[in-house]
């Protein structure tokens, strides 16, 4: 990959442009100033509880710990996947990756795909790249729509049309959206509960007709072969369920060992990203399941320049990446320049590291190479970055260690930078006394002069040396205060004063760097060793092995392409002399409360996503739930619904006999049970079994009753997902539900209800006997 848009400037000339755009920065520190503001409230709450620095670790860790023996992780990946039914390729760059998505939708007679939002796919051109073949790609998550029909770059990573203001947006769904289909209602305006309306019923045409959908993931787990997503709006969910065919295209770092251990990242996540204690939606599959949701699923493994990062020792850490931007929100450089002068799909801190070290370094493009070089250098080095990271990446020491890479690589250059030759003279004076002798005289003289002409006098009552001509200087210095030199040097004063005893030195000896006699104790003492950003992990005990790991349980995958073969090789090769961590990261878990205060808590939480929330007693359920519709109310029900409660519905309560979804986005209502609540996040699942239906049924209908046992509520994820391991253990798919779908895309004004039901009523049944 080139890591860049095709024809961006380098980094400077970028930043200068963005600089003078005054709507764009106003957006900026508008839209980064509230998801700081948020995420700092949900940070607290953890802070407080004394957990969130642990969990920090703990998601580091686990990121780690998948980078450390990735080949193996992928292997089993790959074997949990097809034993799920879904096939598996791999791609060794963006062309191999391209060309198997074109490929299933050409075999399914597609000339369309509905994709969910995806850093990889728009990172490999997928976009262009099905155009050039004569299908359409529509993006479906709000942002990318915005982006899309203006004919537009993202830049954010959470926000990606944050640079357009609702009036932009207003404008371009009028223009674009009847080009491409269901045209923008003649009178809209531009509020953004209108606007999000105006793009719910241009994508929902195309949701219901689409056989194909493209997503990307947010993790693989290798143990279970199960892909997750999280998301807001619903649109992923609408991707994920709706197509009879399903591509998700995956970055091989995306792994995680083992179920258990996705707890700390989708607690991590969603505080980091929306400032969230989770999002509204997170679905998880593993392969395809009868009768719900894709039942063709393909999932390409995507190298692409991961396996060159992975082979840098500093900067493989980048790789533990979760996409979530808290890196971007606190960033000043991003605050003021925006997304765009980064020239890539990956803006901000993350993308000073991430670009250079997936890019090609035989780019034959100089253009390329050169934008490239500076994106280590669009930093202040001030370290609010790795404060922010989640997973602990040290984005101010791989942005010092690229940076010497740059500097490393135009040493044969055979027209040195002024840099260089700076550096170069400056080496050369500085090897002899006698040099720096008399460039510190000439110092201290101009100092003298500068003094007495100087107009410009800085705190402390030190003359300033003005604005200096040349190239390189004229510019650093017109935007800093450069201080005078001062008229005496510290060698000076040395010998004047006796090192300040009033007494005269003897002169100071004069030898060059190769005279100087080498260091002696304390300096020559071996440094002391930086704490590591992750907790150690205990080394594998000799001669165990997991069983997974011996080839003769492992049926040799077919590889027609040679792609698996060599991405695999390529990762033991980066990887060389890493000794992996066989046991599985344990994450802190916060105190819980009794069981009545656990329920209490759930029922705030949910309120807090403006969901409609009751606690009704057993005996009172189905009277209750009778009185939730009006008479002319159709509401599905699933297989498996409790007979009073269908009595309770009477004529209302429609069976789904393989409803398509037209005829879902035809009810009113769906009515299902749960699986398990989440108090800290005011969080249900699903795990789709009796009483909760397939996937479809509860997102396309506009209203969403879920009725959850108090004694089904958990107090926190790691509960819910030691409670739902058995679930996915037998394939079931599972749908993570906090509040109704909802989006922030437009200046960060939330609106409920986007694709997903707009109105989530969720119902606390009690045992009150």
């Amino acid at each position: 990959m080139s890591g860049t848009f095709v024809g961006m400037p380098a980094f400077p000339e970028a930043a200068r442009a963005a600089l003078g755009d005054t709507q764009l920065r106003h957006n900026l520190a508008h839209a980064t100033g509230v998801i700081r503001g948020k995420r700092a409230a949900v940070v607290g709450e953890l802070e407080q509880a004394g957990i969130w620095e642990d969990l920090r670790l703990a998601g580091a860790a686990v990121k780690q710990r998948a980078l450390d023996d990735l080949a193996t992780h992928l292997e089993e990946l790959e074997r949990t996947l097809t034993a799920a039914g879904a096939t598996v390729h791999w791609a060794r760059d963006a062309a191999e990756a391209n060309a198997v998505v074109a490929e299933v939708a050409r075999a399914h007679g597609a000339d369309e795909v509905v994709k969910v939002k995806s850093m990889a796919t728009q990172e490999i051109g997928l976009n262009e790249a099905l155009e050039a073949e004569g299908i359409a790609a529509w993006e479906t998550d709000l942002a990318e729509l915005i982006v899309q029909l203006g004919e537009d770059l993202p830049s954010h990573i959470l926000v990606p049309a944050i640079h357009r203001n609702r009036a932009e947006i207003r404008e371009i769904f009028l223009r674009r959206m009847a080009d491409v289909g269901r045209p923008a209602p003649a009178g809209l305006t531009d509020e953004p509960a209108v606007l999000a309306g105006a793009a719910r019923e241009h994508l929902r045409e195309k949701f219901l007709r689409a056989k194909v959908g493209v997503s990307g993931a947010n993790f693989a787990v290798a143990e279970t072969g199960t892909l997750v997503v999280v998301e807001s709006e619903g649109n992923g969910r609408m991707c994920l369920t709706l197509p009879e065919v399903l591509v998700s295209v995956v970055g091989i770092e995306k792994v995680v060992p083992t179920w258990a251990e996705l707890d700390p990242l989708l607690r991590l996540l969603p505080r980091s990203s929306t400032g969230e204690r989770m999002n509204p939606y997170t679905s998880t599959w593993s392969g395809t399941t009868p009768g719900d949701g894709p039942q063709e699923v393909h999932v390409v493994l995507l190298d692409n320049g991961r396996t060159r990062a992975l082979a840098d020792e500093t900067g493989r850490q980048a790789l533990r990446c979760i996409r979530c931007s808290a890196c971007l929100n606190v960033c000043p450089v991003y605050e003021r320049t925006g997304g765009h002068a980064y020239g890539s799909v990956y803006p901000g801190p993350i993308g000073a590291i991430l670009n250079p070290l997936l890019a090609d370094p035989d780019e034959p493009d100089a253009a390329a190479r050169a934008q490239t070089d500076s994106l280590p250098y669009a930093s202040s080095l001030c370290g609010a970055c790795f404060e922010a990271c989640p997973v602990r990446i040290d984005i101010p020491e791989v942005l010092v260690h690229l940076r010497s890479k740059v500097v490393d690589s135009h040493r044969a250059d055979r027209v040195p930078k002024a840099e260089a030759v700076a550096m170069r003279a400056a080496a050369w004076v500085l090897a002899d006394a006698s040099r720096l002798g008399l460039v510190e005289k000439a110092s201290g003289l101009s100092g003298r002069v500068l003094s007495r002409l100087s107009r410009t006098t800085l705190p402390g009552g030190r003359a300033a040396a003005g604005r200096l001509p040349g190239p390189g200087a004229a510019a650093w210095t017109g935007a800093r205060d450069l201080p005078a030199p001062p008229a005496e040097s510290f060698r000076a004063w040395w010998a004047r004063t006796g090192g300040g005893s009033g007494e005269p030195a003897t002169d100071l000896p004069s030898r060059t760097v190769a005279d100087a006699p080498p260091p002696t104790t304390p300096y020559d003492a071996p440094h002391p060793v930086a704490a590591p950003a992750v907790s150690p992990q205990p080394n594998a005990a000799p001669g165990r092995v997991p069983p997974h790991r011996s080839d003769d349980n492992l049926d040799a995958p077919a590889d027609p392409t040679g792609a698996r073969a060599e991405v695999l090789g390529r990762v033991r090769t980066a990887l060389e002399g890493v000794a992996p961590t066989p046991e599985p990261v344990v994450a802190p878990v916060g105190t819980p409360g009794s069981p009545a205060e656990v329920v209490d808590l759930f029922a705030e939480r949910v309120a807090d996503y403006r969901a409609v929330v009751e606690r009704v007693g057993a005996d009172d359920l189905a009277d209750h739930l009778a009185s939730l519709f009006a008479p002319t109310d159709r509401v599905v029900v699933p297989p498996g619904t409790d007979p009073a409660l269908l009595a309770a519905l009477g004529e209302r309560a429609v069976a789904d006999d393989d409803l398509s979804a037209a005829d879902l986005d035809a009810l009113d209502a769906v009515v299902t049970t749960a699986s398990a609540g989440v108090a800290e996040t005011g969080t249900i699942v699903l795990d789709h079994g009796p009483g909760q239906g397939r996937r479809a049924l509860s997102l396309v209908p506009d209203r969403h009753v879920c009725l959850v046992r108090a004694d089904q509520v958990v107090p926190d994820v790691p509960d819910a997902v030691a409670r739902l391991a058995a679930a996915v253990e037998d394939g079931r798919a599972l749908t993570w539900i906090s509040g109704p779908s909802a989006t922030s895309d437009i200046e960060l004004d939330r609106v409920e209800g986007v694709h997903g039901p707009r109105r989530l009523h969720v119902v606390v049944v009690e045992d009150r006997a």
